[in-house]
């Protein structure tokens, strides 16, 4: 039952994705624009999440006759950590203009892998040198302007 309604849920998104980057503006010197990554995702979503959902259809099938679903502790939990990627991407979305790329990266990088059990000394080491380096690639070397945020203070 959980993979069916994750499979819902990454449909649900990769729509509001691809109906989103339909109106990104177009570029009329390309055939195509920024929206055509995002479109590819959108969609990657969409199918990604339709072949988990057809995959665990056999489930409601249980339920619909007779077999009650209750989610064991264990299972919650591991729901909660599948959505986390999700969660983290909205939390880049909202705060990226405010903390910074690099900041918000750092962050996110460092719960993930505190929450994968990783030691705390070795997860900060790594976030912060896996930010630094992800910055540096995109905006000096494939000259994407990225969001500055508190460290435009230092700069």
């Amino acid at each position: 039952m959980k993979d069916f309604l994750l499979g819902l849920a990454f449909i649900v998104a990769g729509a509001i994705v691809y109906v989103v980057a339909q109106g990104f503006p177009t570029m009329p010197s390309l055939q195509y624009g920024p929206s055509l990554f995002p479109s590819l995702i959108g969609g990657g979503f969409m199918i990604g999440g339709l072949v988990l959902t057809i995959g665990h259809v056999g489930a409601l099938k249980g339920i619909a006759h007779g077999l009650t679903w209750r989610p064991a502790p264990e299972h919650i939990r591991n729901m909660l950590l599948s959505l986390l990627p999700a969660l983290a991407i909205v939390f880049y979305i909202l705060t990226s203009e405010w903390l910074g790329t690099t900041v918000c990266l750092a962050s996110i990088m460092f719960v993930l892998m505190l929450i994968r059990r990783t030691s705390p000394i070795l997860a900060f080491g790594v976030s912060i040198v896996a930010a630094l380096v992800i910055n540096q690639v995109f905006s000096h070397y494939l000259l994407i302007p990225l969001p500055e945020g508190l460290l435009s203070v230092w700069g």
